[in-house]
């Protein structure tokens, strides 16, 4: 259980990002097998106490700052992130807002050896906890595809699943889909499948969902509650309310880049809405963000139960039941 875990964050304005950091290494059963990449994007007004001044004091923690004004969205930032990572056993890939459970860093392992698959990724939507540490714990989650959207992106969503404590199942459950905000798998991640610093936000999930299903790797869902995700809402503190598309006037044109990105990845683009103006310069460079050469794209079409080209989600794929992968 001596594996190092490197943590990798991206935070836009967060005031939550100290408080998550301090809950994760007083939760951590050994908080000195963790190695921190943050990318810390702070507006010259926001106060200290959001920034390295409230870090916890941790040997392993690397902060690459940026200006909030000079930020290019969520998977920009998550690329920065990798950027520092040092050849981690494992990668953790969470949001700023984020609550854990007592020694989760253990429970984390056991949970991914669990699935008996060097390839595993264990990926979910986690529930939600309220405000300073109250965590949702009756349910267990699973991923599932919530349908296509207007621009023929598919949407993501989590369903309750299982009932705790009776419920809980014994193993990780296989999956098709990754959430962004709670990632875990082998540290060759960041470089079979390094994050696509073009890609903005929407379209993010399914993108490298197919990317590292492509590249060998089998998703599940933790059969057991590991982290938890603060969901913000119009009821939230305003002081947590700050977005990169309601800073930035230009985001609609990053989002329309991300978006051809994501269609041309997943042979999809001719059926895409006009309205995008694809052009050859919004994907000159997906091949160093591509799909991968272990299985092909269909394969992966016929595992999640979806179609991208005729935006097409069978039942299998709207209630999350897969079956078992075979090793």
């Amino acid at each position: 259980m001596s594996s190092t875990i490197f943590v990798q964050i991206a935070a836009y304005r967060d005031p939550d990002l100290p408080a998550t950091l301090h809950n994760l290494i007083q939760r951590a059963t050994q908080p000195e097998r963790l190695r921190f990449g943050i990318c810390l994007q702070l507006a010259t007004d926001d106060p200290p106490h959001w920034g390295t001044s409230a870090f916890p004091d941790h040997p392993h923690l690397k902060c690459i700052r940026f200006d909030a004004a000079d930020s290019r969205g969520a998977c920009w930032a998550r690329r920065q992130a990798q950027g520092v990572y040092g050849g981690e056993d494992f990668l953790l890939q969470i949001d700023s807002h984020m609550r854990a459970v007592e020694h989760w860093d253990d429970l984390l392992l056991t949970t991914w050896r669990e699935c008996s698959d060097e390839r595993a990724v264990l990926s979910v939507y986690p529930n939600g906890f309220q405000q300073p540490c109250r965590l949702q714990t009756s349910t267990l989650p699973v991923m599932a595809a919530a349908g296509f959207d207007a621009y023929g992106i598919l949407k993501l969503r989590g369903i309750s699943r299982f009932q705790l404590p009776e419920e809980q199942p014994d193993r990780p459950i296989p999956g098709a889909f990754i959430a962004g905000g709670f990632l875990f798998g082998p540290g060759s991640i960041v470089s079979d499948v390094p994050y696509d610093p073009e890609l903005y936000f929407y379209g993010e999930e399914i993108a490298m969902s197919a990317r590292l299903w492509t590249s060998g790797f089998n998703i599940y869902a933790p059969n057991r509650l590991l982290l938890f995700h603060l969901y913000k809402s119009q009821g939230t503190a305003a002081e947590h309310s700050a977005t990169h598309w309601g800073d930035h006037s230009d985001w609609f044109e990053r989002n329309r880049l991300s978006l051809v990105r994501v269609h041309t990845l997943l042979n999809s683009l001719h059926h895409a809405p006009q309205k995008l103006r694809a052009t050859t310069e919004d994907v000159d460079n997906l091949i160093n963000y591509g799909l991968g050469d272990q299985r092909t794209l269909n394969d992966y079409q016929q595992w999640a139960g979806v179609n991208f080209t005729r935006s097409e989600v069978s039942e299998q794929a709207k209630n999350a039941e897969f079956k078992p992968t075979c090793h």
